[in-house]
Protein backbone atom coordinates (compact mmCIF):
# COMPACT_ATOMS: atom_id res chain seq x y z
CA UNK A 1 0.00 0.00 0.00
CA UNK A 2 1.53 3.27 -1.37
CA UNK A 3 1.99 6.07 1.86
CA UNK A 4 -0.22 8.71 2.18
CA UNK A 5 3.13 10.99 2.13
CA UNK A 6 3.06 10.35 -1.90
CA UNK A 7 0.47 11.83 -2.50
CA UNK A 8 0.97 15.86 -2.62
CA UNK A 9 -2.35 16.49 -3.66
CA UNK A 10 -4.08 15.32 0.11
CA UNK A 11 -5.89 19.35 0.09
CA UNK A 12 -6.41 18.89 -3.26
CA UNK A 13 -4.76 22.22 -4.69
CA UNK A 14 -3.12 21.78 -8.50
CA UNK A 15 -2.21 25.36 -7.89
CA UNK A 16 0.81 24.93 -5.38
CA UNK A 17 4.71 25.50 -6.13
CA UNK A 18 5.84 24.97 -9.37
CA UNK A 19 6.39 21.26 -10.14
CA UNK A 20 5.28 20.83 -6.65
CA UNK A 21 2.19 17.83 -8.69
CA UNK A 22 5.26 16.90 -11.24
CA UNK A 23 5.45 13.51 -9.84
CA UNK A 24 1.74 12.65 -9.25
CA UNK A 25 0.55 13.22 -12.96
CA UNK A 26 3.96 11.71 -13.98
CA UNK A 27 2.61 8.13 -11.91
CA UNK A 28 -0.80 6.18 -12.15
CA UNK A 29 -1.82 7.01 -9.17
CA UNK A 30 -5.11 5.74 -7.79
CA UNK A 31 -6.53 9.76 -6.50
CA UNK A 32 -6.18 11.17 -9.90
CA UNK A 33 -9.47 11.28 -11.93
CA UNK A 34 -9.86 10.99 -15.47
CA UNK A 35 -13.30 12.37 -15.89
CA UNK A 36 -14.88 15.49 -16.05
CA UNK A 37 -16.27 17.17 -12.73
CA UNK A 38 -20.08 16.13 -12.58
CA UNK A 39 -21.31 19.79 -11.99
CA UNK A 40 -19.29 21.33 -14.82
CA UNK A 41 -20.45 18.88 -16.99
CA UNK A 42 -24.49 19.76 -16.03
CA UNK A 43 -23.46 23.19 -15.88
CA UNK A 44 -22.86 23.33 -19.55
CA UNK A 45 -25.00 20.75 -21.07
CA UNK A 46 -27.65 23.72 -22.51
CA UNK A 47 -25.25 26.35 -22.52
CA UNK A 48 -24.01 27.58 -26.11
CA UNK A 49 -20.24 27.36 -26.37
CA UNK A 50 -17.91 30.66 -25.58
CA UNK A 51 -14.48 31.16 -24.01
CA UNK A 52 -13.64 28.89 -20.66
CA UNK A 53 -10.97 29.18 -18.52
CA UNK A 54 -10.14 26.14 -16.59
CA UNK A 55 -8.14 27.64 -13.20
CA UNK A 56 -5.50 24.60 -11.77
CA UNK A 57 -6.43 22.57 -14.91
CA UNK A 58 -3.77 19.81 -14.15
CA UNK A 59 -3.89 16.84 -16.76
CA UNK A 60 -7.01 18.58 -18.13
CA UNK A 61 -9.55 16.21 -17.95
CA UNK A 62 -11.97 19.45 -17.98
CA UNK A 63 -10.49 21.12 -20.58
CA UNK A 64 -10.96 18.55 -23.04
CA UNK A 65 -14.21 17.93 -21.98
CA UNK A 66 -14.52 21.57 -22.80
CA UNK A 67 -13.26 21.64 -25.92
CA UNK A 68 -14.63 18.65 -27.33
CA UNK A 69 -17.99 20.43 -26.64
CA UNK A 70 -17.29 23.18 -28.86
CA UNK A 71 -15.76 25.56 -26.44
CA UNK A 72 -12.58 27.74 -27.00
CA UNK A 73 -10.14 26.66 -23.94
CA UNK A 74 -7.45 28.37 -22.17
CA UNK A 75 -6.06 26.52 -19.16
CA UNK A 76 -3.09 26.81 -16.74
CA UNK A 77 -1.63 25.15 -13.74
CA UNK A 78 1.82 25.28 -11.96
CA UNK A 79 3.02 21.62 -12.99
CA UNK A 80 4.69 21.48 -15.97
CA UNK A 81 3.67 17.84 -16.54
CA UNK A 82 0.41 18.25 -15.85
CA UNK A 83 0.03 20.93 -18.71
CA UNK A 84 2.29 18.56 -20.81
CA UNK A 85 0.42 16.26 -20.82
CA UNK A 86 -3.41 18.11 -21.30
CA UNK A 87 -1.23 19.35 -24.36
CA UNK A 88 -0.48 15.95 -25.59
CA UNK A 89 -3.99 14.86 -25.03
CA UNK A 90 -5.79 18.13 -27.40
CA UNK A 91 -3.14 17.28 -30.06
CA UNK A 92 -4.07 13.41 -29.86
CA UNK A 93 -7.30 14.27 -30.09
CA UNK A 94 -7.41 16.88 -33.09
CA UNK A 95 -8.52 19.50 -29.96
CA UNK A 96 -7.07 23.37 -29.90
CA UNK A 97 -6.40 23.51 -26.85
CA UNK A 98 -4.29 27.21 -24.86
CA UNK A 99 -2.37 26.06 -22.10
CA UNK A 100 0.42 27.71 -20.06
CA UNK A 101 2.19 27.29 -16.79
CA UNK A 102 1.27 29.63 -14.21
CA UNK A 103 0.43 30.46 -11.09
CA UNK A 104 -2.65 32.29 -9.83
CA UNK A 105 -0.54 35.41 -8.98
CA UNK A 106 0.59 36.20 -12.05
CA UNK A 107 -2.09 34.72 -14.62
CA UNK A 108 -3.66 37.51 -16.42
CA UNK A 109 -7.51 37.01 -16.25
CA UNK A 110 -8.48 40.21 -17.63
CA UNK A 111 -11.35 41.74 -17.64
CA UNK A 112 -15.20 40.34 -18.93
CA UNK A 113 -12.80 37.76 -21.06
CA UNK A 114 -14.85 34.48 -20.46
CA UNK A 115 -17.89 33.35 -20.53
CA UNK A 116 -17.03 30.14 -18.19
CA UNK A 117 -14.35 29.98 -15.22
CA UNK A 118 -13.96 26.60 -13.44
CA UNK A 119 -12.50 26.09 -10.52
CA UNK A 120 -12.70 22.34 -8.95
CA UNK A 121 -10.85 22.41 -6.06
CA UNK A 122 -8.53 25.48 -5.88
CA UNK A 123 -8.08 28.71 -4.12
CA UNK A 124 -11.35 29.80 -5.22
CA UNK A 125 -11.02 32.50 -2.07
CA UNK A 126 -7.81 34.01 -3.33
CA UNK A 127 -8.89 34.95 -6.17
CA UNK A 128 -13.03 35.37 -6.14
CA UNK A 129 -12.60 38.88 -7.06
CA UNK A 130 -10.55 38.67 -10.19
CA UNK A 131 -12.95 35.65 -10.75
CA UNK A 132 -15.97 37.78 -11.02
CA UNK A 133 -14.53 40.87 -12.92
CA UNK A 134 -12.82 37.99 -15.73
CA UNK A 135 -16.15 36.94 -16.44
CA UNK A 136 -18.27 38.14 -19.06
CA UNK A 137 -22.45 39.68 -18.86
CA UNK A 138 -23.78 36.03 -18.74
CA UNK A 139 -21.27 34.11 -18.08
CA UNK A 140 -20.80 31.49 -14.97
CA UNK A 141 -18.22 30.31 -12.77
CA UNK A 142 -18.33 26.94 -12.02
CA UNK A 143 -16.94 25.95 -8.30
CA UNK A 144 -16.67 22.61 -5.96
CA UNK A 145 -14.56 22.20 -3.22
CA UNK A 146 -14.18 21.02 0.78
CA UNK A 147 -16.66 22.54 3.42
CA UNK A 148 -14.61 22.70 6.34
CA UNK A 149 -16.80 20.33 8.61
CA UNK A 150 -14.81 17.20 6.01
CA UNK A 151 -11.99 17.47 8.74
CA UNK A 152 -14.28 15.98 10.56
CA UNK A 153 -13.25 12.78 8.82
CA UNK A 154 -10.23 13.58 6.89
CA UNK A 155 -7.96 16.57 7.67
CA UNK A 156 -9.15 18.81 4.68
CA UNK A 157 -11.75 21.25 4.36
CA UNK A 158 -11.96 24.88 2.73
CA UNK A 159 -15.35 26.86 3.23
CA UNK A 160 -17.65 27.44 5.98
CA UNK A 161 -21.83 27.79 5.82
CA UNK A 162 -22.54 29.59 3.07
CA UNK A 163 -18.98 31.25 2.90
CA UNK A 164 -18.81 30.00 -1.18
CA UNK A 165 -21.97 32.06 -1.69
CA UNK A 166 -20.88 35.43 0.24
CA UNK A 167 -17.65 35.36 -1.84
CA UNK A 168 -19.85 35.77 -5.49
CA UNK A 169 -22.78 37.91 -3.60
CA UNK A 170 -22.83 40.05 -6.82
CA UNK A 171 -23.60 36.94 -9.45
CA UNK A 172 -26.97 35.48 -9.75
CA UNK A 173 -26.82 31.59 -8.18
CA UNK A 174 -28.08 29.06 -10.71
CA UNK A 175 -27.32 26.23 -8.14
CA UNK A 176 -25.81 25.63 -4.57
CA UNK A 177 -25.54 22.49 -2.97
CA UNK A 178 -24.10 21.71 0.51
CA UNK A 179 -24.00 17.78 0.43
CA UNK A 180 -21.85 14.66 1.99
CA UNK A 181 -20.61 13.42 -1.17
CA UNK A 182 -17.36 11.79 -2.77
CA UNK A 183 -14.93 14.51 -4.34
CA UNK A 184 -13.30 14.08 -7.13
CA UNK A 185 -10.09 13.52 -5.50
CA UNK A 186 -10.33 10.88 -2.76
CA UNK A 187 -7.05 9.32 -0.65
CA UNK A 188 -9.77 7.16 1.16
CA UNK A 189 -12.58 6.79 -0.69
CA UNK A 190 -15.00 8.31 1.41
CA UNK A 191 -17.54 10.70 1.46
CA UNK A 192 -16.97 14.59 2.57
CA UNK A 193 -18.95 17.47 2.95
CA UNK A 194 -18.70 19.51 -0.51
CA UNK A 195 -19.84 22.73 -1.36
CA UNK A 196 -21.25 23.25 -5.06
CA UNK A 197 -21.57 26.29 -7.02
CA UNK A 198 -22.65 27.39 -10.17
CA UNK A 199 -23.78 31.37 -10.84
CA UNK A 200 -24.08 33.60 -13.29
CA UNK A 201 -23.02 37.25 -13.89
CA UNK A 202 -26.21 39.41 -14.63
CA UNK A 203 -26.43 40.99 -18.20
CA UNK A 204 -27.54 44.46 -17.47
CA UNK A 205 -30.78 45.53 -17.94
CA UNK A 206 -31.54 47.66 -20.79
CA UNK A 207 -34.81 49.72 -21.34
CA UNK A 208 -37.88 48.56 -23.01
CA UNK A 209 -39.88 45.51 -22.67
CA UNK A 210 -40.96 42.97 -24.98
CA UNK A 211 -44.04 41.92 -26.21
CA UNK A 212 -44.83 38.65 -28.59
CA UNK A 213 -40.96 38.48 -29.65
CA UNK A 214 -40.66 42.07 -30.97
CA UNK A 215 -38.81 44.89 -28.71
CA UNK A 216 -40.96 48.11 -27.31
CA UNK A 217 -39.38 51.08 -26.40
CA UNK A 218 -40.54 52.53 -23.15
CA UNK A 219 -43.38 54.36 -23.15
CA UNK A 220 -44.97 52.43 -26.13
CA UNK A 221 -47.86 50.27 -25.68
CA UNK A 222 -49.55 46.81 -26.49
CA UNK A 223 -52.70 45.19 -26.25
CA UNK A 224 -53.67 42.37 -24.23
CA UNK A 225 -57.28 41.66 -24.92
CA UNK A 226 -59.06 44.70 -24.58
CA UNK A 227 -56.30 46.27 -21.67
CA UNK A 228 -54.12 48.34 -22.67
CA UNK A 229 -50.46 47.88 -21.49
CA UNK A 230 -47.69 50.84 -21.30
CA UNK A 231 -44.22 49.66 -21.11
CA UNK A 232 -42.55 51.45 -18.03
CA UNK A 233 -39.29 51.73 -16.83
CA UNK A 234 -39.74 48.61 -14.41
CA UNK A 235 -41.52 46.63 -17.23
CA UNK A 236 -45.01 46.18 -18.41
CA UNK A 237 -48.18 48.37 -16.26
CA UNK A 238 -51.47 47.69 -16.86
CA UNK A 239 -53.61 51.20 -17.89
CA UNK A 240 -57.07 51.95 -17.35
CA UNK A 241 -57.85 52.65 -20.71
CA UNK A 242 -58.88 49.83 -23.16
CA UNK A 243 -57.01 49.00 -25.89
CA UNK A 244 -57.89 50.35 -29.59
CA UNK A 245 -57.22 47.84 -32.61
Amino acid sequence: MQRLAAFPLLCVCALGQPGEYNPLYAGNSEVLVREPNRLLVEAVRNRKPGRALDVGMGQGRNAIFLAKNGWAVTGFDSSDEGVRQAKAEAVRLGLQLTASVDTIEAFAFGAEQWDLIVLTYEPTKAIAPKVVGALRPGGIVVVEDRHLDTKRVWPAGTFGDNELLSLFAGLRVLRYEDVWARPDWSVMKLDERLVRLVAEKPIPRTGGCVWEGKAVPAGGNACWETALLRCEPEGWKFTREKCER
